[in-house]
């Protein structure tokens, strides 16, 4: 009998306009909250089967279908439609975060990645930015990338707004070792531009570079220029250098056909105050 009352109520609430289908959206989210998801869904469902088809209301009730849904795939499928079949709908940028999220919790790290890629690439004014850099930076750092994961880090501390205060103490948590992250890049420059000074005068030609999986990676820089400047002094010694072509912009060395190779350099490279990491190669 509730649920019928509620389907009564939105049948007058969809007749006077999209700003009483918010309202209808937030009372289903009240009663989701409360402890009664069946009424709560079920007023979704009305609200989108009452609907025009590709209408906004459309795409906000289907946002919200997904985001109240029961289940991770039935969440999956509707925020998935948002994102494709609404591209410029506000929501659509939402959608794609929210569907990073629930791929990260469930350990998909490579989907929720893909999906953040997308979020930046396709919406790159959209609120949900921050957040989306912010779960950037969670995701490489589980994936052992600290340089990448602080210029994650760093861009969503300038996206987020100043009144979002959970976001902003999120970001600062996680980013509380990126100043020595950020020194131990620095010490392997400093390092390199170092040995540098006591090479020879003239410059050494690069060996050819290899085909292999895993490369050395040194430092990361939101500056191309600097990791320019620091791949001229590693070609100088000799070594086979290269920036990788998106930023953030990675000084990485080599092409080895096996991680141990790679993980010998690597420690060659490292020092107290620095470390090398074993990366599989871009372009792969």
């Amino acid at each position: 009998m509730r649920i019928f009352r509620a389907f009564l109520l939105l049948l007058v609430c969809a007749a006077s306009g999209s700003a009483q289908g918010g309202d209808v959206i937030a009372r289903a989210r009240r009663l989701v909250n409360d402890g009664n998801a069946a009424a709560g869904r079920a007023l979704v469902d009305s609200a989108l089967a009452a609907a025009p088809a590709g209408s906004p209301a459309y795409a906000e009730a289907l946002y919200w279908r997904g985001v109240l849904a029961e289940n991770g795939d039935g969440a999956r499928t509707d925020l998935l439609r948002v994102a494709i079949e609404f591209p410029l709908s506000p929501r659509a940028s939402e959608a794609l975060l929210r569907l990073a999220q629930l791929e990260f919790t469930r350990g998909d790290r490579v989907a929720a990645q893909r999906h953040l890629e997308r979020l930046a690439r396709e919406h790159p004014d959209a609120p949900s930015r921050a957040a989306g850099r912010y779960w950037m930076g969670r995701l490489l750092l589980e994936d052992s990338r600290p340089l990448d994961a602080c210029v994650a880090l760093r861009d969503a501390r300038r996206l987020v707004v100043a009144g979002d205060v959970e976001l902003i103490n999120q970001i600062e948590y996680y980013a509380r070792p990126c100043d020595a992250v950020e020194l131990n890049a620095k010490a392997v420059a400093d390092s390199v531009a170092a040995d540098s000074l006591r090479a020879p005068a003239e410059e050494k030609p690069a060996p050819a570079a290899k085909k292999g999986r895993w490369s050395v990676q040194l430092a990361a820089y939101g500056s191309r220029d600097e990791a320019l400047a620091l791949v001229k002094k590693l070609k100088k010694r000799g070594h086979d250098a290269r920036v990788t072509p998106e930023k953030p912009w990675r000084v990485r060395v080599g092409r080895f056909a096996t991680r141990a190779e790679a993980a010998e350099v690597a420690r060659e490279f490292s020092t107290k105050k620095s470390k090398a990491l074993v990366v599989e190669a871009e372009g792969r």
